[in-house]
């Protein structure tokens, strides 16, 4: 098999085994991007390799997809991190939807890395680097945005439950319409299948809760570092 198979090929066979090393491996890198973002987070240099490699991870993946004719079931960007990775790196400024998918962004790579559900191909292929760098630079640009621009008031949890069940709506309907399983709103893991509306209704809900927790997480973190910049003043 040529570099080529091993990166591009379209045979799909099974994903890879996530093992230890795997676990290990992902969450040192998952630790050293919110180190890394907390302490650089000002840095032109550091904002500019996150912004990179999200360009050219969605440049690729969505080139293979282009290039191989890929199904609409599985080639469009419907995904909630893949939303997020657009919205993070594209849209420009402060605003209540950047935010939002900021939030969103560095809870799914959390539990994308928590419970891995990755395209059926083995590594080292397109879409298995994708996946991982893919939401590593989504947590990085996540982070540096939310640690630079967060505005609480900007979004309150009723919005956040708003554009949620919006969201998933649009979804909802893309599924039905390319019969893909964008969002694991057709087969939602762990949970399990109990319909579409019952699907719906339980990813809404619970994606809805994680972002909220998110929200008051860095909340509680950003107010502790007011305080310590109050505190050295002082």
């Amino acid at each position: 098999m040529n570099l080529w198979d091993i990166f591009f090929t379209t045979q799909a066979t099974e994903p890879p085994k996530f093992d230890l090393f795997w676990y290990v491996s992902i969450f040192t890198l998952l630790a050293l991007t919110f180190y890394t973002a907390y302490r650089y987070r000002e840095k032109k240099a550091y904002q500019r390799f996150f912004q990179s490699l999200q360009a050219v991870q969605l440049i690729l993946l969505y080139g293979w997809y282009w290039i191989n004719h890929m199904p609409l079931s599985e080639s469009l960007p419907f995904y909630h991190c893949r939303m997020a990775m657009f919205v993070v790196l594209l849209l420009p400024g402060q605003s209540k939807y950047r935010q939002y998918f900021a939030l969103l962004g560095t809870f799914g790579t959390l539990a994308a890395f928590v419970y891995p559900v990755p395209d059926p191909y083995p590594f080292p292929h397109i879409a298995i680097l994708s996946f991982i760098f893919g939401h590593l630079a989504l947590l990085g640009n996540s982070l540096v945005y939310l640690l630079k621009q967060y505005d609480a008031k900007m979004l309150d949890v009723k919005r956040i439950f708003l554009m949620t069940f919006a969201l998933n709506a649009l979804i909802f309907v893309v599924n039905l319409v390319t019969g893909g399983d964008y969002g694991f709103l057709t087969k939602p893991p762990l949970v399990g299948d109990h319909g579409l509306v019952a699907n719906y209704l339980i990813v809404s809900l619970a994606l809805s809760a994680a972002i909220t927790l998110t929200k008051k997480i860095l909340e509680l973190f950003l107010e502790q570092e007011a305080e310590k910049m109050i505190a050295k003043k002082a």
